[in-house]
């Protein structure tokens, strides 16, 4: 099998297969670079989630069912210094990949890169929602800001407030829309029933968590947190370094914040949350620390609820957790 390692940027595919660089445009279809793949002969591909830009290269390789390895940008960095590497181009990273895929691609690859078009378009309303709403919240602090100026005209506020109006009325597009493309999918639709019931989950924390959990189906609690950011990172060394343990925040900031907030009304309303919440604050944590706990919590219960296909049930008694495996 030959390995190829591809450093995918913007305009570029910049690939090297032991022998040789290449360079092909990266544009729809990737129709340079598939002529270049498709001769009769088997290779495993070797790139880097790029955001966007490594969309077309996954499609490829879903539609010709080209084994891939598909890296975090994380490791090829550490990769770079295991290897004793200093430079750092597109043409050194395609090398890295390739080297990468030669010694740990048969082990790593995989035959099928698994897409979920629903996740993608519910993902796609989402992120419009989020651009929104940050204009929206820009424009009210705006207006609040040129209202306290006197010489302000009122028609300039009064557009000022249309404009707001406006946008709030796009973010419930938004979340309208991706609710009726759950709709459409029977299980999808009940999943996000199922999410909904949870104290403390909102339509857009459901939504959100609910694409998270398609995207990633074969997750356990352990993944599922990392993919989140909220899993714990120690610093020991020997017995003079001892930093506090931290989360990670390697994963989805958007996740995070979700949770961040919905924690105000789970430590209140949830029982599972409430109960960790309030020890917590009791040992004398930070609300922070706390919140941050609790957000683990409520993200674990989901995860369960969504992989049981039940609604929500509070505990019965209160010495008991959460009755579903979390």
């Amino acid at each position: 099998m030959q390995c190829i390692g591809v450093d995918v940027g913007k305009q570029d595919l910049v690939t090297y297969d032991g022998e040789k660089e290449r360079i092909f445009p990266n544009r729809k279809g990737l129709p340079e670079f598939a002529e270049f793949v498709d001769h009769g002969r088997e290779v495993l591909i070797v790139f880097e989630a790029t955001s966007t830009y490594s969309h077309k290269l996954e499609a490829l390789c879903r539609e010709k069912n080209i084994p891939t390895v598909k890296l975090n940008p994380r490791v090829i960095p550490s990769f770079r210094e295991v290897q004793g590497k200093r430079s750092k181009t597109d043409q050194t990273d395609a090398e890295l990949l390739y080297q990468y895929g030669v010694e740990r691609g048969k082990d790593e690859a995989k035959h099928s890169l698994l897409v979920d078009r629903l996740a993608q378009a519910v993902s796609a309303q989402l992120a419009i929602y989020r651009v929104t709403q940050k204009a929206r919240v820009a424009y009210q602090g705006l207006r609040e800001a040129l209202s306290q100026d006197p010489g302000t005209p009122g028609e300039l506020l009064a557009e000022l407030a249309e404009t707001i109006a406006s946008l709030k009325e796009k973010e419930q597009r938004c979340i309208t829309q991706a609710q009726k493309l759950i709709e459409e999918e029977e299980a999808a639709s009940w999943s996000l029933q199922s999410l909904i019931s949870i104290p403390g989950l909102g339509p857009v924390t459901a939504i959100t968590l609910l694409a998270l959990f398609r995207r990633y189906p074969g997750t356990n609690r352990k993944q599922i947190v990392a993919l989140a950011g909220l899993d714990l990172i120690e610093y020991r060394s020997g017995s003079s370094v001892h930093k506090k343990p931290r989360i990670s925040k390697r994963g989805s900031s958007e996740i995070r914040k979700r949770l961040y907030e919905a924690t105000l009304s789970a430590a209140r309303f949830n029982p599972a949350v409430n109960g960790i919440y309030h020890r917590l604050k009791e040992r004398g944590k930070p609300e922070k620390v706390a919140r941050i706990a609790a957000a683990r919590k409520l993200l674990l219960i989901a995860h369960a609820i969504y992989k049981s296909g039940e609604s929500y049930h509070a505990p019965t008694d209160k010495g008991v957790d959460f009755q579903y495996s979390i």
